[in-house]
Formats: structure tokens, sequence, C-alpha cells
């Protein structure tokens, strides 16, 4: 989408890497890091989203370390053109993450960068919160597939946006795009809370797995989950859906971005 009347979008980074999260981990994907949220997680890993910086960090290529910097707001555009840059040879990556931050703060740079990344060959793969509804509804039809988050108190420090994420699994459940439901889960996490969560998510989002993501250790957080304890926790989780599964930050584990 070009042209006086394309949208711009605040944009954090643009870069290739394994995909470290999810069903998908270890997938090659571009990812399309969005700025700004309106969240505040005590274990949130990219603080630096929170704000709009006055330039993008933009990968030149797909195995090069080199950056360029353009001012922000990006257009769409732009975007476009720099993933399109990054997926050489053509069919290197299998997919785009739509991520941030939130990037559903920014629905109508969502909607027009979706057929546009589409039209590369990509999967669009959004990265949310899955507490706002209304913006969902607006790019659902954009986007291939998503993750929502499954909010706990125990980890997030915040209480759990129940009525939003029944709203935006249900509309994910009947456009059959929910790739998973993703739930951070730390020390503090009870047995009881991920019980709930787990039946939740079963109730509302039946097609999709539930993965229970341990905290990566961060100061101010609560500490990261024992082995012992993630056993609990997927023990508890399980007896409600039937698709648990336990899968850490592997780019952590990798090294890269």
């Amino acid at each position: 989408m070009s042209g006086p009347g394309a949208p711009s979008v605040p944009v954090l980074e643009v870069f290739s890497s394994f995909q470290g999260e999810g069903p998908r981990v270890g997938e090659r994907q571009v990812f399309v890091r969005l700025a700004r949220c309106d969240l505040r997680c005590a274990f949130c890993d990219t603080p630096e989203s929170y704000p709009t910086p006055d330039t993008a960090r933009v990968q030149v290529a797909p195995d090069d370390e080199g950056d360029e910097h353009p001012a922000n707001p990006m257009p769409v555009a732009d975007l476009v053109a720099a993933v399109a840059r990054l997926d050489r040879p053509r069919g290197l990556h299998r997919a785009a993450s739509i991520t941030g931050g939130e990037p559903l703060l920014h629905p109508k740079a969502v909607a027009a960068l979706g057929p546009a990344l589409r039209a590369l060959g990509l999967r669009v793969h959004l990265e949310t919160g899955g507490h706002r509804p209304g913006a969902l509804a607006q790019v659902l039809d954009a986007i291939d597939e998503a993750t929502p988050d499954l909010k706990l108190e125990s980890a997030c420090g915040v209480p759990t946006p129940w009525e939003a994420h029944r709203e935006s699994y249900r509309m994910l459940e009947a456009a059959r795009k929910a790739l998973a439901v993703k739930a951070v889960v730390a020390a503090t996490t009870p047995v009881a809370e991920v019980a709930r969560a787990a039946a939740f998510a079963a109730a509302h989002v039946p097609s999709a797995p539930l993965v229970l993501q341990p905290l990566t250790g961060k100061e101010g957080a609560p500490p990261p989950p024992s082995a012992a304890w993630l056993l609990h926790l997927h023990t508890a989780a399980r007896a409600e859906h039937p698709d648990v599964r336990v899968i850490p930050q592997a780019h952590k584990l990798m090294g890269v971005r």
C-alpha cells in the first residue's frame, strides 16, 4: 500500500531471525516489531518498545548484523520494502511476524501490512497481548495466524483481562486463526491459576494448544519457575486442556534477537 493515503507506523526494529516462542519455534521469520505498548508486564523483555524511538532499527540483509535507521513513523510501503529485502533468496522465510510492543495499537497499519506481506509469499503471524478485541476485529482478514497471550496475574503483576481475552479468543477460533495461546509462568504462579487459565483457553479457543512459557530471569520480575514447579503446572493445565506444551524462549538460548 503506497501513496498519500497509506498509513505510517512507529517501528522499533525489522530483522531476520528464528522464531523463539510457541509452536513454530526454530522457523526462520522476518520480525516487524512495532513500537508502543499499553501494558507494563513485570516480565517484559522488550521495554524499549514502550515509547516511540526517533528512528527505527532496520537490518539491511538477512545474514548481516548491519542496520539502517530510518526516521519514525515509517510508511507501510517502506516497511514492506524492508521485509522484501530481507527475504533473499525469496522463500528463505516462511512467515513475517508482526509483533511489539502491542501491534494492535496500530490496526490500520497492520491491516495494510498483511496483504502486502502475503504478496511477497509470506504468511502473516500476529503476536498480541490478546487484550484488544476491537482492534483484532479490524485486522483479522489481514493475518493468517495469531498467538494471543493469556496474561496471568502471578507473572504480569496486574489482573488478568479475562473478558477481553474471551472476546479475542472466540474471534480467532471462529476464523480458525489461533496458532496457540501463550501464558508466561513464574515461580509465583499457583497451580489453581494455571488450571483456571487452561480451562478458559480450552473453552474459548479449543483448536489451539496452550503454551506455558517459563519466565526468563529479569530484574524486578518474579523468579523463573523451577523444573519441578513446571512439572506441577503442566499437570494442572493438562487436567483441563487436551494440548499443553512447555516451550522456553529458544531465541535467548541461541543468542539471537
